[in-house]
């Protein structure tokens, strides 16, 4: 039922060997008042066709494994706007998304995802205030609307900070682009609700016409993006920090991307909060995904991993297909993955489809 499901949902539309749009250039853009207002909707949905772990002894928490057993899940809801006016930009996203794994924080019913206005005062020069991504880790910058698999690899959800609340610099010239940002750390958006800070700096250079955050679509040209990055986090009861980089390859209708990092989080003298960890932990991880576009078809293969020297390593090798329909604004795909859980020897793969619809 649920895959009958699936497919009438993805018949809205004729397959089609298209790109998506740039932004800005959407479905529905308008205007007021000569600011430009741009729409923003994403639904993904999972159906979890098969599950190898199906005891309860075997469905422990671990780092990748959301626990799903077969059935229907919602991934990700967003919705939105953005645009912008003469040298101004701004996003207002709300939405939810279920927890990556069993180690992931649940959010809230509704939360808001991004919130920013910025502001170009001379060409190249970009200031953003507000709610948003720290610029950390290519597959975590890659909108989620673009994901091959409409999800991440262990490394950077686990690794990188999610949407906080602060002000980033950027200034980019030629191919290179430098960014700077501090953000809250306590992850609160009316206000910092403790007083450590995350300090974080990217580096970034690329050349070509092909977009380097994404996979899909730009088929006859030729990209390369490369990345390096750090952040220091300064917390009430841990502080860490962590240095990454990443690289992204587009020709000829090939994607690759290569996206790693390396963090120490280590406990402080406090007796106000809880720490993190108990000692110093070091973390590790590693996302490298390969695909190529066939017609309106992206099959692609990923192979992600985290290691914690407290808790040990975790891996996954996922392969499927995204089919691209409706001008790129409705996706349907088919993946197993593999996950070699270095803790726990039971067996514990999965098989799922999911569909994607997006403005």
């Amino acid at each position: 039922m649920h895959l009958v499901l699936l497919t009438a949902l993805s018949s809205i539309a004729h397959a089609e060997d298209s790109a998506k749009k740039p932004e800005g250039e959407g479905p529905f853009p308008f205007a007021v008042g000569g600011a430009t207002v741009e729409p923003e909707a994403l639904a993904q949905l999972w159906l979890t066709a098969y599950d190898m772990d199906t005891s309860e002894e075997g469905d422990a928490s671990g780092y990748g494994d959301p626990e799903d057993d077969p059935g229907l899940k919602i991934k990700r809801f967003r919705l939105g706007f953005g645009g912008g006016f003469k040298k101004w930009s701004y996003r207002l996203t709300v939405g939810t998304s279920a927890p990556y794994d069993g180690l992931s924080e649940p959010s809230e019913p509704i939360e808001v995802v991004d919130a920013w206005i910025g502001v170009e005062p001379v060409k190249g020069l970009d200031i953003r205030v507000g709610q948003g991504k720290l610029p950390f880790s290519r597959d975590k910058l890659i909108g989620a609307g673009e994901l091959t698999f409409t999800e991440r690899g262990i490394a950077s959800e686990h690794l990188v900070p999610d949407e906080a609340l602060g002000l980033t610099v950027g200034y980019g010239r030629g191919g290179g682009k430098v960014r700077v940002g501090a953000f809250n750390q306590g992850g609160d958006l009316f206000g910092d609700v403790a007083p450590g800070k995350t300090l974080v700096g990217r580096l970034e250079w690329e050349t070509g016409k092909a977009n380097t955050y994404q996979t899909w679509g730009d088929r006859d040209k030729f990209g390369f993006g490369f990345g390096a990055n750090a952040y220091y986090t300064i917390g009430e009861a841990t502080d860490t920090w962590a240095a990454g980089g990443d690289a992204m390859l587009r020709v000829k209708g090939l994607s690759l991307m290569v996206d790693g990092a390396y963090s120490v989080v280590t406990p402080t003298e406090t007796t106000v909060d809880t720490p993190e960890v108990w000692a110093e932990t070091t973390r590790w991880g590693l996302t490298s995904q390969l695909g190529y576009q066939v017609g309106a078809f992206e099959p692609a293969v990923r192979f992600s991993m985290f290691d914690d020297s407290t808790l040990g390593q975790y891996s996954q090798l996922l392969a499927g297909v995204a089919w691209h329909t409706a001008e790129d604004h409705v996706r349907v795909g088919a993946g197993y993955e593999l996950r070699l859980e270095g803790q726990d020897p039971i067996d514990n793969d999965t098989a799922r489809l999911w569909a994607q619809f997006q403005l």
